[in-house]
């Protein structure tokens, strides 16, 4: 009973309120009106275990009882008195009413009598009700009532925050809140549902309204509850089976007791509820409910009614003398096959009974249960349906070598997953089809599994081709994703670019429906944008598509899109959000148990999420950010692959971020190898940079120039990774103290960085300039650049990046006293004059410092005349000087 109050503390307050006031000698009424299930029976129940508890009378009576009672009458007249023999003896006495709508007409006046009672003594009389089903006269009564004495209590639906104790923390409670309109009975039924299937003991007192139904009336809310949805009378007669008089006379009858109750759409009638319906269908007897289903499938043949809606009754009562049951079942499936893969796996189950040695359907059946297991994720069930079939004969073309493709990929069988492909190609009699181009665009993830970018390119171009010929707008986009990552990889950026944006508009035209045929498309798509540095584009592609899969359970994309997704996020600085996608990757690996799972995704995965909690850094993100490290190397080993080589140098990066660049450097020179030779020349700049602020860290410029001039000279070098090219060489003009040419570089890369969004890196770069610009003694540009980052370090959730703001602005503090008294003595500028010098000593044009002095150009021009005359400089070079000797002076004041 306890869950039942759950989100009912005001209810609650309103009873011990009216018991005070009854201890008190005053009487007082209550009226608990609401739903069926909402908890008025559980109120009562509370507040008379709270009176006897208090030594307070009860007189408890029920509707349903009271209806029943021969002299209806003399049964009210028979509560009034006792409630009176309790008053008038001075002693408090509480009666509760339940189903008080189940009085009829009360032309007795049994609520209006109780009340008279309160009125006039120790009486608390606390009445419950549907409001729907009171008929005019208590009604009126009541209403009249509740201007005085009468307090109305209603109990309206849970909001999600109350519900949370019935449904604590399921993955699914917003769906289940929802579905269930906040109706704690209903939140009982369907949780039930989901977690066993079974609903007796959560339905129980929803079966309990069927008890006094007459066979009619029963016969009808069964066929009902199997019709499961919205039904005209006509189709409830024949599944009834009635004939329509007595259906319409039992619906009748149903809707006076609430348990039928008109639908949304045209003249039908439903069940209050699914979980009514639930709870019905539960208690019916296998081979009544099979003969309903029966019914059912052949009066909605006989309509002509959508397959889809006979599918579900087929499912429950195929026939295998039915010749017309099987193909429902089939066509049913491949309808439902992307918006549903359960229920079309659950059709396809059902067909296989129905089929026969040999049977024409039999081969789809088994390809297009495979493919539902597939896009389910259950990728061992999948695999086993194919090589079953592969083992009872040769592939018909285009049949199970498609899948087993896909399904050897997510299982991290890379090398497979392409001999399948190819197979699966060379068995095409027709080379120019649908399924030569998804064949082709399996070989060229194939390619890219392995580095080969030229084959990647080659058969994605193909793929796409082909797609295009014959209207796969989806399948075209998918093919056009992966050639541009080959055209990146091959060191052709603008081509790649341009088949990226070509892939972007084909999915952002796609409708969802066409969009869930290939929801891999959107992953390869996000990935791509994610390499090209388009990270918001990804984020949006790769949300729409996580979005998709999960409305429809299409769950075989999850780890990795799940992962691409999170990483986009965290490059963006959104910590928050990316620690809850990251979540949903972990939850996946959890329901698999270790099957199906894939390891780099694995890995990958636990890498991004070790890096959005170092940024974090709240109380116990450290030791959790150590044991993702550690599973990321265990699921690596000592594989050779690019993903276990990209897990190493990712580790060797968290390694120099906490602290210890000697060791950094060994283990990302260990993972990559001498010169970086062991990963594609892609990627070196990105490696570059780390090895280059590591050489910075341990004093060593001639190891951060040689890093700088291979990023700098790395071939097929994309713009993507510029930035990492450029902040190289600002790591290593600060290893050779050279602080002015490190700003510059600073400067350039902070553009990169900004352009593309990443909002960490730019972060780290303002924080290296910052102390560059300190040790160059720049204090005024400093607290700009520091208070950027305070702002961004609050919009990604960083706790990290605040406290390295803190520190320099302590030292910003410091330095900036020392300067300002040197400069007092030193020179005669005033405050404006020297911000305008220093920024002309950086090389900035006074274009660009009127930008950002939000001055204009004459003005900038007018303090440069003033300053070159007060410091006796005839130009910019020699006022750089100038101001360089002043620097030099105070420099021990900013050392580090």
């Amino acid at each position: 009973m306890v869950d039942t109050l759950i989100g009912r503390e005001r209810h609650l307050r309103v009873l011990r309120s009216a018991f005070d006031e009854l201890r008190a000698g005053s009487g007082a009424a209550l009226a608990l009106a609401g739903e069926p299930g909402i908890g008025k029976s559980a109120l009562l129940w509370v507040a008379a275990d709270t009176a006897r508890a208090a030594g307070v009378a009860v007189v408890a009576a029920r509707g349903a009882d009271l209806s029943q009672s021969p002299d209806i009458r003399a049964a009210y007249a028979h509560v009034v008195d006792a409630v009176r023999a309790h008053a008038d003896a001075g002693r408090p006495v509480l009666v509760t009413v339940d189903d008080l709508h189940l009085l009829g007409a009360d032309e007795a006046g049994l609520a209006d009598r109780l009340l008279r009672c309160a009125a006039s003594g120790p009486v608390l009389c606390v009445l419950a009700y549907r409001r729907r089903q009171l008929a005019p006269w208590p009604a009126a009564a009541l209403a009249d009532a509740s201007a005085g004495l009468l307090r109305l209590a209603p109990l309206d639906p849970l909001t999600r925050e109350e519900a949370a104790g019935l449904l604590g923390e399921r993955p699914d409670a917003d769906e289940i809140h929802r579905e269930a309109g906040g109706n704690p009975q209903y939140i009982k039924v369907l949780c039930a549902l989901r977690d066993t299937g079974a609903t007796a003991e959560a339905g129980a007192s929803i079966f309990g309204e069927l008890t006094g139904l007459d066979p009619e009336a029963l016969a009808a809310v069964r066929a009902a509850a199997v019709l499961g949805e919205p039904f005209p009378v006509a189709l409830l007669a024949a599944v009834a089976p009635l004939d329509e008089t007595a259906a319409v006379r039992a619906l009748d009858r149903l809707t006076r007791v609430d348990l039928i109750r008109p639908a949304e759409r045209g003249p039908h009638l439903a069940l209050r509820h699914r979980a009514v319906a639930e709870a019905v269908y539960e208690r019916l007897e296998p081979s009544l409910r099979f003969a309903l289903h029966r019914r059912a499938a052949d009066a909605l043949a006989e309509d002509g009614a959508p397959v889809a809606q006979r599918a579900r009754h087929v499912t429950r009562a195929a026939d295998p003398r039915n010749p017309e049951h099987l193909t429902t079942l089939i066509s049913a499936a491949r309808g439902a096959l992307y918006s549903s893969p359960a229920t079309a796996a659950e059709y396809l189950q059902a067909a296989l009974p129905l089929l026969r040695e040999g049977h024409d359907h039999a081969h789809e059946v088994h390809v297009l249960l495979a493919r539902a297991r597939l896009l389910s994720g259950e990728l061992s069930e999948g695999r086993a349906l194919l090589d079953a079939l592969r083992s009872a004969g040769p592939d018909r073309p285009g049949g199970a070598a498609l899948d087993s493709s896909r399904i050897e990929r997510r299982l991290g069988r890379h090398v497979e997953a392409g001999a399948l492909a190819r197979s699966g190609l060379a068995a095409l009699a027709e080379t120019d089809s649908a399924t030569a181009a998804a064949l082709h665009a399996e070989l060229a993830d194939a390619a890219y599994d392995v580095q080969n970018y030229e084959d990647c390119r080659l058969h994605a171009e193909t793929a796409a081709a082909i797609a295009n010929r014959h209207g796969d707008r989806v399948g075209e986009a998918h093919a056009l994703a992966q050639s541009a990552l080959g055209h990146l990889f091959t060191g052709d950026e603008a081509t790649a670019v341009a088949r990226a944006a070509r892939a972007a508009e084909l999915v952002d035209a796609a409708p969802d429906s066409t969009l869930l045929t290939n929801l891999g498309a959107s992953l390869q798509l996000g990935m791509t944008e994610g390499l090209l540095g388009r990270l918001a584009d990804s984020e949006r592609h790769l949300a729409r598509a996580e979005a998709l899969g999960r409305r429809t359970g299409q769950t075989y994309l999850d780890a990795g899109l799940l992962t691409v997704l999170a990483n986009a996020r965290c490059r963006l600085g959104r910590l928050g959000p990316a620690l809850i996608t990251l979540e949903r990757v972990a939850q996946r690996s959890r329901e698999l148990g270790g099957h199906g799972a894939n390891p780099s995704e694995e890995a990958i995965a636990a890498n991004v999420r070790a890096s959005a909690l170092y940024w974090r850094d709240e109380p116990g993100d450290a030791e959790q950010m150590r044991l993702e490290v550690d599973r990321t190397l265990a699921l690596a080993g000592d594989s050779s692959t690019s993903w276990a080589v990209a897990v190493r140098c990712f580790h060797a990066e968290m390694v120099l971020f906490t602290g210890d660049p000697g060791r950094a450097r060994s283990l990302l020179l260990e993972a990559a190898g001498e010169d970086l030779a062991g990963i594609s020349p892609w990627r070196r700049p990105r490696w570059c940079d780390t090895l280059a602020e590591a050489a910075l860290a341990v004093g060593d410029s001639t190891d951060a120039d040689h890093w700088a001039a291979l990023a700098e000279s790395s071939p097929q070098q994309p713009s993507t990774l510029r930035a990492f090219a450029v902040r190289a060489g600002m790591w290593a003009h600060a290893a050779r103290g050279d602080h002015e040419a490190a700003l510059t570089r600073a400067h350039e890369a902070l553009r990169e960085f900004t352009a593309r969004g990443e909002r960490i890196e730019v972060c780290r770069t303002l924080l290296a300039a910052a102390g560059f610009a300190l040790q160059a003694g720049h204090t005024h540009l400093v607290a700009g650049w520091l208070d950027r980052v305070s702002l961004l370090a609050e919009h990604i959730g960083s706790v990290r990046l605040a406290t390295e703001v803190a520190r320099y602005r302590s030292r910003l503090a410091a330095l900036a006293d020392a300067q300002a008294h040197q400069q007092s003595t030193a020179t005669p500028l005033t405050a404006r004059e020297r911000e305008i010098a220093d920024l002309v000593s950086t090389g900035m044009t006074n274009t660009a410092i009127a930008e950002q002095l939000f001055l204009s150009v004459r003005t900038v021009e007018s303090h440069l005349r003033q300053i070159y005359r007060k410091l006796d400089v005839p130009n910019r070079a020699a006022l750089t000087r100038a101001l360089l000797d002043v620097r030099r002076a105070s420099r021990p004041l900013g050392a580090e």
